[in-house]
């Protein structure tokens, strides 16, 4: 698998941006209902999750309809996501209108025979993303493949959320949203929109909110934040781990805050509805 690479192409055209700008309602770009983003405009950061789709036909997938590239050997057969750290090259951000290749390689495997969600194996893909400047962006994937979960594992720890943040947004995820979230990234995962799958066999009590869904809304709230105050925002790193699920038509609390020590770092998490930490990351700008 180490030596495995993966290329992929793809062009950054301008109605999945405007698609998700629809599906999040997000205030902080101009182009949302009928208005196209105009030629190169520059892709919010995490909005490549509607490129580069997995362009695998169905018979090619996985039981839980997810794709099969850089999956570990039985018995680890059911795949959550974990987190990512993303660096961007601020001097040449990707654009509407480029045409892109990524570069998908396997960064590092774990194995773990205890941990938070148990026995696991922790898969970490790098993303390296170019236009026809140069390198734009790495994505550190990080997904987690667990044992099947009709066989009980036991309850997940939780941590309570103390922290005090300084500006956040309470919303409820619609099936809606998750359903036009998972068409725009042609994910398939069951999790998401299955909901006999997802209760009857892993065993959650409803759909899962993505996980680069949470870290998009996160990065929309900091967006907005840093807008409020008459400032554009450059971001340079962000890095975050899923620590619990959250489900639809939950609600849940995005959270944010600067640091104490660095202006330039901004922490950001995510509460459940019943106050605890879900998901957890850091910022830094340019």
């Amino acid at each position: 698998m180490e030596s495995k690479k993966i290329l992929t192409h793809d062009t950054l055209i301008a109605s999945p941006l405007n698609l998700l700008a629809n599906t999040l309602n997000d205030q902080t770009v101009p182009y949302r209902h009928a208005v196209l983003p105009a030629s190169d405009t520059e892709i919010p950061p995490t909005w490549h999750h509607v490129y580069f789709p997995p362009r695998t036909p169905e018979d090619d997938l996985a039981l839980d309809g997810y794709e099969t590239d850089f999956f570990p050997p039985p018995p680890f057969v059911q795949r959550m996501w974990a987190g990512a750290t993303l660096v961007w090259n601020t001097e040449n951000p990707l654009r509407a209108g480029q045409q892109v290749t990524m570069a998908t390689t396997l960064d590092k495997a774990e194995y773990r025979q205890q941990g938070r969600v148990g026995e696991s194996v922790f898969v970490h893909l790098g993303k390296n993303i170019s236009n026809n400047q140069g390198w734009s962006m790495k994505e550190e994937r990080s997904l987690v493949y667990l044992t099947d979960q009709s066989i009980s594992s036991g309850p997940t720890r939780s941590i309570r959320s103390n922290k005090k943040p300084s500006f956040s947004r309470t919303m409820t995820p619609s099936s809606i949203l998750l359903f036009r979230y998972s068409a725009l990234t042609f994910n398939s995962h069951m999790i998401h929109f299955d909901h006999t799958y997802a209760t009857t066999q892993e065993h959650h009590p409803a759909c899962l909110v993505h996980g680069p869904l949470s870290s998009t809304l996160m990065m929309g709230l900091l967006t907005s934040h840093i807008q409020s105050l008459d400032q554009k925002p450059k971001f340079r790193l962000f890095r975050y781990k899923c620590l619990l699920p959250l489900y639809v038509n939950q609600p849940l609390t995005l959270c944010g805050r600067e640091s104490a020590s660095d202006p330039k770092i901004y922490e950001l998490w995510v509460v459940n509805h019943e106050g605890n930490l879900a998901v957890k990351g850091s910022v830094e700008l340019a």
